[in-house]
């Protein structure tokens, strides 16, 4: 075989492995009709893999002059399913590999390696023997051996199983027997790898029950039908999976499916085969290779659909838990309704389905956004993701109120200034978009939702130092927690109003409750001297409302208001210095207050929101509404 055989390995098996060795040994002895095949392993230590010597034995019909003509010619195939190249492989792992093959009264011996002339002359034996050809590989070319599964029986049953599933099967359909042993010997044994001596054989019982089934989709092929083979069982364990390709006997897998599609503990094989896949694949037999005019994208939908359907069917928990997966996208992600995919296989992968979904969103909102001018079907599409648009943000808002839920005595005051408003972070008016994610005033009330205005650490040191009062305590970095948003910006000579968030220590002591609010009123004094262009001081002081408290406030008349939590209200005037006066409406509220107020009116936003996607995810699903997400 006069060749370059290292060129035309890297040409023809740009992957090569060690399991390609067995499998092109064994795929020449099927094709020789072999029925008992025998592999045999034998190594001094996994480190040492200069001592590997393995040996191939079958009975099939032998190295005859028509079946030796093809293997020392390369490329010169029997038919369009052989490549010709398969032993190829052989010298990519092995320096030499010595071939000694029976037939009739015929024997052919000679060793296959680099620079082989292609002379093996047949000797006449004087009785007639058994068909036997045998393979025996040594002079390892490699360094190393990459996996122990590469020399691990039970590893190389199930590699087996499911390389040849499709011509295995064959033989089974046919009530042909057939027997494969596969033997390890090794004197160096690695129990914590499960490596050592041992044996195993594949028979007929040993592969699944497959269940027969023809898919037929004029968008694949007007004429050519697919056949479907699909096994389902629940195992117990990890479970297995194969989704694959028959190509000319062997499978090559495809990823139409995730594997997290399958639930832990089932064994699943679905094989598609057709005369649209005879012959393509590349030259390894490890890729696909679709005719022209045949499109994977359109391809795999169809067979996505189809095993889904069989899943479906014999996997009822993949239904149970995709109902729950689809109601909480419902409850958690409403503004994405209508734009996850449908048509999914088995379970559903809830990181993927959020990604593409939201990529969908997205790439619907760009879309409007870059339109120079909106026509009925744009506009209508617009007014639909600024709804979609509207109600992220209203979930938003609820993750807010659920962690200002979770808080308890343990959290700091800061840190629950900074959830209502982050403190000594400055934003502006246009930056309204992004900054309404982080101004959170609206827990107190949604009219401050346009405060934009949250001062810079340096502003707040100046504001801080001039409303400070004497012999207050402060916080670790030595200010009073306080949280301060603006309507504008402070120093313009525009009239701004300010809202004034400052949370107490929970106590039930009355006098220090009391002595809380009269800390307000003289701190307004001070921010309404040092703002001058402050019109109305909004002041919010969180403290601990006890039944005694509530009484007290209102006997200084604090107007008790609708609440789910305890909330006075009383509007108190601040004088400057020169004796204008700024309102100072103050409220008094419990922390429970703040948290309850701020869901009941978020969650019937929400529900209003919720419910209204989900129609129009309804509608979009019958086709009722144009420029639907849906693919």
């Amino acid at each position: 075989m006069d060749i370059e055989t290292s060129k035309a390995i890297k040409l023809f098996f740009p992957n090569p492995s060690l399991l390609l060795v067995y499998f092109e040994a064994l795929a020449n002895a099927l094709d020789a009709e072999a029925t008992e095949i025998s592999i045999a392993i034998d190594i001094e230590s996994f480190d040492k893999p200069e001592t590997l010597k393995i040996t191939i034995t079958d009975n099939g019909c032998g190295f005859t002059e028509e079946n030796f003509d093809r293997f020392k010619t390369l490329l010169k195939t029997r038919d369009l399913f052989h490549k010709g190249i398969g032993r190829l492989v052989f010298l990519n792992y092995f320096n030499q590999i010595e071939i000694n093959s029976i037939w009739d009264n015929k024997q052919r011996n000679f060793v296959f390696k680099e620079g082989f002339d292609g002379k093996a002359p047949v000797v006449e034996l004087p009785e007639e023997h058994a068909n036997s050809t045998s393979l025996v590989f040594t002079d390892f070319a490699k360094d190393r051996i990459k996996s122990y599964d590469d020399l691990k029986p039970e590893s190389l049953k199930a590699l087996i199983v499911q390389h040849f599933l499709p011509t295995l099967h064959e033989l089974v359909r046919n009530e042909r027997n057939f027997r494969i042993n596969v033997a390890l010997s090794t004197t160096s044994e690695n129990p914590q790898k499960e490596f050592f001596s041992n044996s195993t054989v594949i028979i007929p019982t040993d592969l699944p029950q497959m269940i027969e089934a023809s898919i037929k989709d004029s968008s694949i092929d007007a004429f050519e039908h697919i056949n479907m083979l699909y096994h389902v069982a629940d195992t117990g364990g990890r479970g297995s999976q194969l989704i694959a390709f028959n190509i000319d006997g062997r499978t090559i897998p495809a990823d139409i499916i995730q594997q997290s599609s399958i639930p832990v503990g089932y064994s699943v094989v679905f094989l598609f085969e057709s005369k649209l896949f005879h012959t393509n694949s590349d030259s390894s037999r490890q890729k696909l290779i679709l005719p022209e005019g045949m499109h994977e994208a359109n391809l795999f939908r169809v067979l996505r659909l189809v095993i889904g359907q069989v899943l479906s069917q014999y996997i009822p928990k993949i239904v149970e838990s995709n109902t729950k997966t689809k109601k909480q996208f419902e409850d958690d992600f409403p503004h994405l309704l209508g734009y996850f995919e449908e048509s999914v296989v088995g379970l559903i992968d809830k990181d993927e389905a959020l990604n593409n979904a939201q990529a969908k969103f997205f790439m619907a909102q760009k879309e409007i956004l870059q339109c120079e001018k909106l026509d009925e079907s744009t506009y209508e599409k617009s007014i639909e993701l600024s709804s979609r648009t509207l109600t992220e943000y209203i979930l938003y808002r609820d993750k807010i109120i659920r962690r200002m839920r979770e808080m308890t005595e343990d959290n700091s005051e800061a840190e629950i200034h900074n959830l209502i408003v982050p403190r000594y972070q400055e934003y502006q008016q246009d930056s309204i978009v992004s900054d309404v994610y982080k101004n959170n005033a609206w827990l107190l009330d949604d009219k401050f939702m346009g405060f934009q205005t949250i001062l810079s650490d340096s502003k707040m040191d100046k504001v801080i130092a001039a409303i400070r009062l004497d012999e207050e305590s402060t916080g670790e970095d030595g200010r009073p927690d306080i949280a301060m948003i603006f309507s504008g910006d402070p120093d313009s000579e525009q009239s701004v109003d300010v809202v004034v968030v400052e949370i107490k220590k929970k106590t039930d002591d009355e006098k220090e409750n009391q002595y809380a609010i009269n800390q307000l009123l003289d701190r307004a004094v001070k921010l309404a001297a040092y703002c001058p262009n402050v019109q109305r001081i909004w002041y919010y002081a969180v403290i601990q409302i006890s039944d005694t408290m509530a009484t007290r406030l209102r006997q200084q008349r604090w107007a008790p208001l609708f609440s789910m939590g305890k909330v006075f209200y009383q509007e108190f005037l601040t004088e400057r210095p020169d004796g204008t006066p700024v309102p100072t409406p103050t409220f008094a509220m419990s922390f429970d207050a703040i948290v309850a107020d701020a869901h009941a009116r978020n969650h019937t936003f929400l529900e209003i929101l919720r419910s209204g996607m989900k129609k129009h995810a309804e509608m979009q699903g019958a086709g009722s509404t144009n420029g639907s997400p849906k693919e």
